[in-house]
């Protein structure tokens, strides 16, 4: 591997070390999350935590037929269901930034040409026993 091409061992080291604080970060916004989905055009709304648990529910009145309870709970199930879309959503734009630094230092690992005498990081799959 030419001088240019080789790997910064201490800097992907230094990179992984502030990656590592960026996905607690991240890790503590997702609990933080909130999604609000709603069933029925809004006659039921529930609110999910980053966590996927049910922090909120609200039902209209004019929704509670003692005689019909299956409508009710299917408009429960579908608020639920897209609160928890919205809430999938946010946590993917969330991160979408660890995703980017971790590639950034992926790519820092990626084999390159090499000489002889060069350690090349291989990954499962690249490994040549040596011939005799």
């Amino acid at each position: 591997m030419a001088d240019r091409e080789q790997v910064d061992f201490a800097a992907l080291a230094q990179q992984a070390r502030r990656m590592q604080g960026e996905v607690a970060g991240v890790q503590e916004s997702l609990a933080a999350i909130q999604g609000t989905g709603f069933g029925g055009k809004g006659l039921v709304a529930a609110t999910v935590s980053g966590e996927g648990r049910i922090v909120a529910l609200r039902i209209d009145p004019s929704v509670i037929d003692p005689d019909d309870p299956e409508t009710l709970a299917d408009l429960v199930i579908e608020a639920v269901d897209s609160a928890n879309q919205a809430a999938q959503e946010q946590r993917t734009q969330r991160m979408a930034g660890v995703t980017d630094t971790l590639n950034g230092l992926l790519a820092g690992l990626r084999p390159g040409e090499s000489s002889p005498g060069d350690i090349v990081p291989r990954t499962r799959g690249q490994f040549r026993p040596p011939t005799r």
